[in-house]
């Protein structure tokens, strides 16, 4: 039985380096089967050479699809066109409608995330209604400690939305212009971009998100300048390893594995922070979002 759940979208990232498997849930699942804990994915995908293609690739990264259904007819697997910048910064172009608008969750998915260590899930499935309706079957279940992946990816960036799924959570992930954007939001009502750049100033935007989503432990990334992980008014950071950055996709998902592993192990913040911005650094060095992780990387978390 799988300890870790991810809800969400699995597709293609179509890079100018050729079509990589991807989607966040998808790459945060196949980073935790490389750290070594059992991860499944609860997703859908079209009735299409894409979606078997999608599906091998999934069974290869060892992550249990189980869960994955396929799509109504006319729903084809998705795709994202990503550009990247001279930075190796990526934007993404998602196709819609795609067959992970509609992630059906049978009764079965809900009992077994009920076994769970944890789940994950994040915004960008909840641009659709559908999605919505069983996310929300998901986080009623009692068990799993609940990890919120936030991404304020245009145009599916609903501040009301985002918030309101951050409060059904244990755990919020986000990066520094994120919880900049959101806090500045709920302040003022206004969506406009606002990134922290102090320790005091990410402390209070993260108090102001805890204050409003009743969550306490709220991580911040913090891309070349590491983490920040604040809990109950205590704020702890990790620098980044400095790394020839080839590009970013995926390197937040990394993180985010490492951090699900050593949270749920009641492990020290610093410690787990450190570990998680190693993997992250790690996969910003390398092409694609799943790259093979070497063993020094993952034994902390073994």
């Amino acid at each position: 039985m799988p300890e870790f759940y991810a809800f969400g979208e699995i597709l293609w990232d179509c890079l100018p380096s050729g079509k990589h498997a991807g989607g966040a849930p998808f790459n945060v699942a196949a980073h935790l089967a490389q750290i070594g804990v059992s991860s499944a994915l609860i997703s859908c995908v079209g009735r299409d050479p894409l979606g078997d293609e999608i599906l091998e690739v999934a069974g290869h990264k060892q992550v249990s699809v189980e869960f994955v259904t396929r799509a109504r007819i006319g729903l084809p697997t998705g795709t994202v066109v990503v550009t990247l910048d001279e930075h190796g910064n990526a934007t993404y172009e998602l196709v819609k409608p795609a067959a992970w608008d509609e992630i059906r969750v049978p009764k079965k998915a809900l009992d077994a995330v009920s076994k769970a260590r944890a789940f994950i899930y994040g915004s960008l499935a909840g641009r659709s209604p559908y999605n919505l309706e069983q996310v929300d079957r998901l986080l009623d279940v009692k068990g799993p400690m609940k990890f919120f992946d936030v991404n304020l990816r245009p145009p599916f960036a609903d501040p009301p939305l985002v918030m309101d799924l951050a409060r059904r959570a244990d755990v919020l992930k986000l990066n520094d212009s994120e919880v900049g954007r959101l806090a500045h939001w709920v302040r003022t009502g206004e969506s406009i971009p606002e990134t922290p750049r102090d320790d005091a100033s990410i402390t209070r935007d993260c108090q102001t998100l805890a204050e409003a989503t009743s969550v306490y432990c709220v991580c911040v990334t913090r891309a070349e300048e590491g983490a920040a992980l604040w809990d109950r008014g205590n704020l702890t950071t990790a620098p980044a390893p400095h790394v020839e950055v080839k590009d970013t996709v995926g390197a937040g998902d990394a993180f985010m594995a490492g951090l699900m592993v050593g949270l749920t192990r009641g492990m020290d913040h610093k410690r787990v922070l450190e570990i998680a911005c190693r993997l992250g650094a790690y996969v910003a060095s390398h092409y694609g979002a799943t790259p093979l992780l070497p063993p020094e990387l993952t034994q902390p978390l073994r």
